[in-house]
């Protein structure tokens, strides 16, 4: 579709770029959360699903890949240190948290209200859906956040912070209320192709269920996802099976549904892919600076490695001048600086399975918000401990069948999964060998992170801080930790400067997140 028939009468207004260097969000619409501007939920949904997916894709992508062992910074740039020496300040990702309020939530609330006005029951499904996508992105990333006195504009302009827990028990609400608006028969109530970007838009091919049947599966893997994440902690237990509970008999993301958002990124300068404008090419295909700066890591290289992994060819790219010379992808420790001898050239780029090349379309790719890897590994955990129904061999199915879809993602096939796990001599990756639920666990959260390296780093740093794996994720060398990888991210100067008096004071080092180990 083309992007001037999507946002057709909408007023363009960028989101500043911070420190983390986020790119232009082309469909955003509104600033302000407290001023939103006056337009149709048709024109409001692209807007908000698009923000949500550049800051998926983009922002917290790259935090995330760079503090779970997968990139790091060439030595001879200085793109990342913050991320690298973990001297994250409130100015960091302030842009982050303002645009997933104001140009996410905000925007989804809008939708909310006029969808309930207009009878539009499955717009309302979206938004619900997606405010719980949002606000666990919130969560997982700072903890404590504003909830049951956000969103209401001018009515309450300093918003108190709610505990994180309770946050979660609002988000499993807000996917059960979308899940119980949804129409899977309607017609005339669906958002048009134009206005949904993640299914209406075709996003998820192979698959025969209407758009809102995508929704649904969507949203029933998506608290999976909310139940998981919380399910080690013993005072939430009676929560996660309650919750369990209202997934019997439901279906989940399948093979080949990876729910992306995509308005129709387009190879022009602030209408990329967001990741691929971020961290990729220019519009005549060269290599920007973002690009060069952005190596492989050498803890993931190495895993890779060793575990004989063909992905690793996808992933990453071969490096130009790999030392040694006879390593060809070959990953930096993070935290390094320059030698004579040590330059972006000896180290792999972003592989062409994560960032395809202008003449590959590169620019086109979806943002993913939850692959259909992920969906089978959490499926899989699942299984395992006994939420659903199937035992040990469905959750082995299962979790071969988020193996088949990494490498299908990728641009590989399930046959080539089929035989790197089959063959395999490691019990992270052949599930025969793993022979204690223990083990298992252990490799479903590894092929979980190696599945998500360069399409949700957010989730991978999210998955590290609940179970520790993969085990021996490295401190960046000139760390200001102590030796210890952050555990959240700093509170942003906006909600400082205009709320201070109900932000909590915490240490990112120290203070966890309530589903943390």
């Amino acid at each position: 579709m083309k992007i001037k028939n999507i946002i057709k009468g909408i007023a363009l207004v960028s989101l500043t770029i911070a420190a983390t260097g986020c790119e232009k969000n082309f469909l955003d619409i509104n600033q302000n959360p407290n001023t939103p501007t006056t337009t149709t939920p048709e024109l409001v949904l692209p807007a908000a699903l698009a923000n949500t997916g550049s800051n998926v894709n983009n922002s917290l992508n790259v935090l995330g890949n760079l503090l779970t062992g997968n990139w790091g910074q060439s030595p001879d740039f200085l793109f990342y240190q913050p991320q690298e020496t973990y001297q994250l300040t409130p100015n960091t990702y302030d842009a982050v948290w303002t645009s997933l309020y104001a140009g996410g939530l905000n925007d989804y609330k809008y939708v909310e209200q006029q969808a309930t006005a207009s009878g539009k029951k499955n717009a309302l499904a979206i938004a619900k859906i997606m405010q719980a996508y949002n606000f666990q992105l919130l969560v997982d990333t700072w903890g404590d956040v504003p909830f049951t006195d956000a969103l209401k504009g001018t009515t309450v302009v300093a918003p108190k912070f709610d505990k994180a827990e309770d946050v979660y028990d609002g988000i499993l609400t807000l996917i059960n209320d979308g899940i119980a608006n949804i129409n899977v028969t309607a017609t005339g109530d669906n958002p048009s192709a134009a206005s949904d970007i993640v299914f209406g838009s075709g996003s998820i091919t192979g698959s025969p269920a209407t758009p809102m049947g995508k929704w649904l599966r969507f949203a029933n893997t998506l608290k999976l996802r909310v139940l998981l994440r919380q399910s080690l902690i013993p005072s939430r237990a009676a929560k996660v099976t309650a919750g369990f509970a209202t997934l019997a008999g439901q279906t989940f993301l399948g093979a080949g549904e990876n729910a992306g958002v995509n308005p129709g990124y387009l190879n022009q300068a602030g209408k990329f892919n967001p990741l691929y404008g971020q961290i990729g090419f220019s519009v005549t295909g060269a290599e920007t600076s973002n690009y060069q700066a952005t190596r492989a890591n050498k803890y993931a290289v190495d895993f890779l490695i060793a575990a004989a992994d063909p992905r690793i060819g996808l992933i990453y790219r071969p490096a130009v001048a790999p030392i040694p010379a006879t390593q060809t992808y070959t990953g930096v420790y993070p935290g390094t600086t320059a030698t004579p001898t040590s330059k972006k050239d000896n180290y792999s780029a972003v592989g062409a399975g994560v960032l395809p090349s202008s003449a590959s379309n590169g620019f086109a790719k979806p943002a993913y918000l939850l692959t259909a890897s992920e969906g089978y590994f959490l499926q899989a955990e699942a299984i395992l401990k006994g939420y659903l129904p199937g035992g040990a061999t469905a959750a082995q199915a299962a979790y071969q069948a988020g193996i088949d879809e990494s490498f299908k993602l990728l641009g590989s096939t399930a046959a080539a999964a089929n035989a790197y796990y089959t063959a395999s001599t490691s019990p992270l990756v052949n599930w025969t060998l793993a022979t204690t639920a223990g083990r298992q666990f252990e490799a479903i959260i590894t092929q979980k992170w190696i599945a998500n390296n360069g399409f949700n780093g957010n989730e991978a740093w999210a998955e590290y801080r609940r179970t520790g794996f993969p085990t021996n994720i490295p401190v960046g060398l000139n760390n200001v930790s102590g030796g210890k990888l952050p555990l959240r991210l700093p509170y942003p100067q906006n909600e400082l400067a205009s709320n201070g008096g109900n932000v909590p004071v915490i240490n990112i080092f120290n203070n966890k997140i309530f589903w943390e180990k």
